[in-house]
């Protein structure tokens, strides 16, 4: 059986089917991103919500649609980019979920639950133990929000999973035929994009490091683990979970969410160290759970 990370190399990978798919990714996202201006332009007449901050947005629309909006271009992805391995690329949607005969949704579950457990575990001594956190339920505004967290993020976190740790990360081994090189380089790919989020300049460039661990733990899942499903599950957990617990003024998700954390947005180099030190663990629980074996051999290969 061809390895997750080799699927690259089925279907139609010519040049120009790459070009075309990533172009197609962006005109994607560019399209669904111009509900958000749209919107606001027919609620308020002072322009079309270009250059205005997401507080302007918030002030006007309210959180939940604001995070509708700003969830609805990954939909328009998801479709464009099913679309373009199938058409373009001439290769089954399979091969960038998993190489499994199919898809393996109990990997996706448990997953999920292990990284949502952790996270509520973490989370309830964090507020515990602190007085920044104001408790802000209202129930008119949060079952909407449970709505769009619970049908909606998960489209978002997948998709960015089949592009970072799928069709890049396997257009990578392909290209340069070194397992740990595309782990490593979509990793970095995945914290590059977080460039632009409003907690980068909230909290300094120094968080980079934190997104580009992600991209590559959540790589080292995919390449181990043969697909997806555990990667999906973790991406999707995290987000919900940080959409319906916890809000603040600073990050790019700004909810009407359970808690709102009024500390001032910093994260200490020991802060950072501190989360980086997790993924390890996380990873010695995945290793165990799920039984994998030849974790040298498959890092080294470049077959």
């Amino acid at each position: 059986m061809m390895r997750y990370i080799d699927q690259g190399k089925t279907g139609d990978i010519g040049v120009k089917p790459f070009v075309l798919t990533i172009s197609i990714i962006f005109l994607a996202y560019i399209l669904g991103s111009s509900g958000l201006s749209i919107d606001y332009s027919f609620h308020e007449t002072i322009g079309d919500g270009t250059g205005l901050t997401m507080d302007h947005f918030v002030s006007i629309l309210g959180k939940n649609r604001v995070l509708f909006w700003l969830m609805f271009p990954f939909i328009v992805v998801f479709v464009a980019f099913l679309l373009a391995i199938k058409y373009i690329h001439k290769r089954s949607i399979r091969s960038v979920f998993t190489a499994r005969d199919s898809f393996d949704w109990k990997r996706v579950f448990i997953s999920f639950f292990l990284i949502l457990s952790v996270l509520s575990i973490t989370t309830f001594f964090e507020i515990y133990y602190s007085d920044s956190y104001i408790w802000s339920f209202d129930f008119s505004k949060f079952w909407v929000l449970v709505i769009i967290a619970l049908l909606i993020i998960p489209i978002q976190t997948t998709i960015e999973e089949l592009i970072f740790r799928g069709y890049l990360m396997q257009g990578l081994k392909m290209k340069i035929g070194s397992n740990k090189h595309a782990v490593i380089l979509s990793g970095i790919m995945f914290g590059l994009m977080h460039l632009g989020n409003p907690e980068i300049a909230a909290i300094g460039n120094h968080v980079l490091l934190y997104y580009v661990a992600s991209g590559v733990f959540l790589g080292l899942l995919a390449m181990y683990d043969n697909g997806l499903e555990l990667s999906i599950g973790y991406h999707a957990a995290n987000n919900i979970f940080m959409a319906l617990l916890v809000s603040n003024d600073w990050q790019v998700f700004q909810t009407n969410a359970i808690y709102v954390n009024t500390a001032p947005p910093e994260l200490s180099w020991f802060d950072l160290l501190i989360s980086l030190a997790v993924f390890p663990i996380l990873f010695l629980i995945y290793k165990r759970i799920f039984k994998w074996t030849s974790l040298k051999e498959t890092w080294n290969d470049a077959n």
